[in-house]
């Protein structure tokens, strides 16, 4: 298969297993079949980029995967879940400073951190047990969207892959540690999963070329 193929038969494949697990096992109980299907989209996109020589991309895909597993599970596997998906970032923020021309700070970067002290400040007595973690995470999500704004404006669709991550994983606090109402988390979910798949897409278009 050429390359010219590869990518829309892996996109085809992406798209397929993401909507099989959006509609058929995202609010589903707990099973193995449900880890399979949230974790097959972005283990498709490590496989893929892998292909193509991408070695620290595939490692921050890979660890995502992981992370959708372990998120997939029981409550007391979320901790390291986060972990894995902290990871990942980091990841993504050392491919964004490869590409950083000039380091510079400007009121994107600015907003973001208020956005990020304002809500840090409303989930820290709510995310109970899980704070700390949580607020370590949300400091390096910060860090990633700060570092992606200060890409070449020809990385624009990594700049919105990161911002889209931001929201996904606003959405999933709300979720997680707020919202009580079982239908408003259901519909939360949902816009969770679209918005992290996007996230990652958009992060793999933008990236897999330069980070071979």
């Amino acid at each position: 298969m050429t390359d010219s193929l590869i990518l829309p038969a892996a996109a085809m494949v992406i798209f397929t297993s993401a909507a099989i697990y959006g509609f058929g096992f995202l609010n589903a109980e707990i099973s193995h079949w449900r880890s399979f299907w949230k974790t097959l989209p972005v283990a498709i996109m490590a496989l893929f980029v892998a292909v193509f020589g991408g070695w620290l991309l595939t490692l921050a895909l890979a660890l995502s995967a992981i992370g959708d597993y372990l998120l997939s599970r029981d409550e007391d596997k979320f901790t390291i879940g986060l972990v894995s998906f902290l990871s990942a970032h980091l990841i993504y923020i050392w491919l964004f400073w490869e590409l950083i021309e000039v380091a510079s700070f400007s009121w994107g970067q600015g907003a973001m951190v208020a956005y990020t002290v304002i809500y840090g400040a409303y989930l820290w007595p709510r995310a109970g047990e899980h704070r700390i973690p949580v607020l370590a995470y949300i400091i390096v999500i910060t860090i990633m969207v700060a570092s992606a704004l200060m890409l070449p404006t020809g990385y624009m669709l990594v700049v919105l892959g990161s911002f889209s991550f931001a929201v996904s994983d606003s959405v999933l606090a709300l979720e997680m540690f707020v919202i009580t109402k079982k239908e408003t988390r259901v519909a939360l979910s949902k816009v969770v999963w679209v918005t992290y798949i996007a996230a990652q897409g958009l992060l793999v278009i933008g990236l897999h070329e330069i980070s071979q």
